[in-house]
């Protein structure tokens, strides 16, 4: 009769680490999925907005880089590698491309 009960115990613990283990793995998926989910919603509430103020930005081509422009506070901001693609082009568009973003304030786009 012990052996049955000592049997039916050690089943029960068993399948009771079984279910622990299943919610353990269900909870850190969930949580993971929260952590995306937040991370997406984060993204879409700030994807093109200016970080200084807020506004909308708006992309602008100058010498065939594409930036993006606050029409508020006139910030410039580079997307990653376009600061960079700036180095390949040679010394006069460079200063020209400069020049039109700083003094034409985004009219003289080419």
């Amino acid at each position: 009769m012990a052996d049955i009960k000592s049997s039916s115990s050690n089943e029960e613990e068993y399948f009771h680490k079984q279910e622990q283990e299943r919610l353990a793995a269900k909870r850190a998926e969930s949580a993971a999925a929260k952590v995306a989910a937040d991370r997406e919603a984060l993204r879409q509430l700030h994807h093109m907005h200016c970080p200084k103020c807020g506004a909308m930005l708006t992309t602008e081509s100058y010498h065939r880089v594409q930036v993006d422009r606050c029409p508020d506070c006139h910030g410039i901001w580079f997307d990653g590698g376009e600061a960079e693609s700036l180095l390949d082009k040679e010394p006069g568009a460079l200063a020209g491309m400069f020049s039109d973003l700083l003094g034409g304030m985004g009219k003289k786009k080419k």
